[in-house]
């Protein structure tokens, strides 16, 4: 391929609107004898991106991109010099030379392939509309009436009609000089096993694929009735010129929507993408069946920073929604989610609801991350440790396609605080599943089995948990100084804001207001064994509340009497006089406490015999 003479690059500069190029990629607004809008190149929030359309040039003077239309292309499609020359060139229908025979009729052929292909799927195109909107087409009005698509809708999409039978589009795009072998190729025909052909769509409501610049370049059908159990959805094969995976539906009329509201809502079907548009909710697209793959996300990201997908909401819709997060992720996109109930889908709860409904529920969409992640770990909550783990080894996986650090770090240690695992292992485990499965199941298992409490400790648990109204005097008594564990310490102050904020306890919410773990799991229990009645009346309640009590306060001067006694003998009486009386009295005071603790005890065993 020889070197593009200067005088070609001059006339395809001459013959290319630069403001009418840029426009497929940057919603602009005018601004005096210029064009302004947000750079694709650099994130902003206040428009420094121009375009020069008597100049044409453009400038950014946020971040000093600039040039000629060729440079934009070059930049934005990463392109190279003499591909996006060539692309401009066939565009405008300048003729290139080139460095040898065989390349120039190799690229005369592709040239010739594609003008012919576009005026092929363009003259099918025509045909469908004017089947619609005339007397064979009543049957598909009124269908999309039905739908709630009206004729304004319908037209901007360009929607058509395949009439009932064999050969109807065969036969006329024939009279305008199309072979049937080309139909084939172009795939709006299928061969028959006689040597002939069919129509590949027929008696079906045809919406046509368009490209940003406004080509046809393939077709979708919906069955207005059966066709011999054909499918209800059918779509044009993938072509020389036609890749499915490459183009979003609706894109062509919705991106002007999309650049002024930096937002698209991708949705799962045709219908849903012509509907809401109906309705008002102009920024939607849908990938044509298929999850977003990494081209159609970097397509939106020419015109969006955010994405909200708003698939149907089955299970299938689900699934295919978790698989756009990879895509959505690698292309630079803020990534959301809205979803919907099991029988319900964009469509039919625009038209029950209406369009404010789900803008207000596209306002509120949450980061597709974070359901992903919630939808995995919420079952397993409290659930056996195998299913913990299953759970830990799926949201690695949703994990591993998120690619910005600072979120990275954030879902790891929510999903740590949620498993109740320890940051560090789960990093570990992250990285390396297989060689920390063992730790992982040991962490989670340890979690599982609950805080060790003293048995003394678990009775002033349960009882408080049963008499909140004793809290106020436990801590006023600084009783909770005498417990072994911190973590019940804690978890009590947060029992008595409880209390006082409620007014009493409420289990679910108290529940949800403890962090997953041990002690969640111990709170469970107490909780059940209060539900039991095995805390009869309140009166028992006292009794046994002030049987542990006392065994805490003695379980305390135990550990004080060891704690003095080591003090003492570490002590030089000769020189540490004065510390050794003190320490000595503070001995004796403790062991003085421990004989009132016994005496107290034997006389409320004598009460209750």
């Amino acid at each position: 391929m020889g070197l593009i003479p200067q005088s070609v690059i001059e006339d395809v500069l001459a013959r290319t609107d630069i403001l009418q190029t840029i426009q497929q990629y940057v919603s602009l607004k005018r601004a005096g004898h210029n064009y302004k809008g947000l750079c694709p190149f650099h994130e902003e929030n206040t428009p420094s991106f121009n375009v020069h359309p008597g100049m044409g040039i453009y400038k950014c003077f946020g971040c000093s991109e600039g040039g000629n239309v060729i440079q934009f292309l070059m930049s934005i499609e990463g392109w190279s010099f003499p591909e996006t020359v060539r692309t401009l060139a066939e565009r405008a229908g300048v003729e290139i030379p080139e460095e040898s025979p065989q390349e120039a009729e190799r690229a005369r052929k592709r040239r010739e392939g594609k003008k012919a292909y576009l005026a092929i799927m363009g003259a099918a195109r025509e045909f469908y509309e004017a089947q619609l909107w005339g007397a064979r087409g009543e049957v598909a009005r009124r269908y999309l009436a039905e739908r709630g698509i009206d004729e304004a809708t319908a037209r901007r999409f360009g929607l058509g009609y395949a009439p009932e039978g064999w050969d109807h589009t065969i036969n006329a795009l024939g009279k305008q000089g199309y072979k049937p072998s080309w139909l084939e190729r172009a795939g709006l025909v299928i061969p028959n096993n006689k040597g002939g052909f069919y129509d590949r769509f027929r008696h079906r409501v045809v919406f046509p694929v368009v490209d940003v610049w406004g080509n046809t370049l393939a077709f979708g059908g919906r069955a207005l009735a059966s066709d011999g159990g054909g499918a209800k959805y059918i779509n044009s094969p993938e072509t020389s010129f036609y890749t499915k995976g490459e183009q979003l539906y609706g894109l062509e009329v919705a991106k002007s929507a999309i650049g002024k509201e930096e937002l698209a809502l991708v949705v799962e079907g045709n219908f849903d993408v012509i509907a809401l548009h109906g309705a008002g909710v102009e920024m939607t697209v849908a990938p044509m069946g298929t999850a977003l793959t990494e081209v159609q996300a970097r397509l939106l990201k020419r015109y969006a920073r955010r994405v909200v997908i708003a698939f149907d909401g089955d299970s299938a819709g689900e699934e295919a929604t978790l698989r756009c997060l990879g895509a959505l992720e690698s292309a630079g996109l803020e990534a959301l989610v809205v979803r919907f109930d099991e029988a319900d889908d964009p469509d039919t709860f625009v038209r029950r609801e209406g369009a404010q409904a789900l803008r207000a529920r596209i306002e509120g969409a949450q980061p597709l991350a974070g359901w992903a992640i919630e939808r995995v770990i919420k079952p397993v909550e409290g659930a056996t440790i195998e299913a913990r783990i299953g759970a830990l080894e799926e949201v690695s996986a949703v994990l591993n396609l998120i690619s910005e650090p600072a979120a990275w770090e954030h879902y790891a240690r929510e999903i740590a605080r949620r498993l109740s695992i320890d940051p560090a292992l789960l990093k570990d485990y992250l990285k390396r599943p297989a060689e920390r499965r063992d730790q992982a199941k040991a962490a989670v298992l340890k979690a599982s089995q609950g805080t060790r409490l003293l048995s003394a400790e678990y009775g002033v648990l349960a009882v408080l948990l049963d008499q909140p109204v004793w809290l106020a005097d436990f801590f006023r008594e600084e009783l909770d100084k005498l417990l072994f564990s911190q973590e019940l310490a804690d978890f009590l102050h947060v029992v008595q804001n409880h209390y006082q904020h409620h007014q009493g306890i409420n289990r679910p919410l108290l529940l949800e207001a403890t962090p997953p773990g041990g002690m969640r799991q111990t709170v469970i229990e107490a909780l059940a064994e209060v539900e039991s009645q095995r805390l009869y009346a309140p009166d028992e309640a006292l009794r046994w509340y002030r049987d542990c009590v006392r065994t805490l306060k003695k379980a305390w001067a135990v550990r004080m009497d060891e704690h003095l006694q080591r003090e003492l003998e570490g002590i030089d009486f000769r020189s540490e006089r004065e510390r050794f009386a003190q320490i000595s009295e503070q001995l004796e005071q403790v062991r003085q406490f421990r004989k009132a603790l016994d005496l107290d005890a034997n006389a409320a065993k004598s009460t209750a015999g």
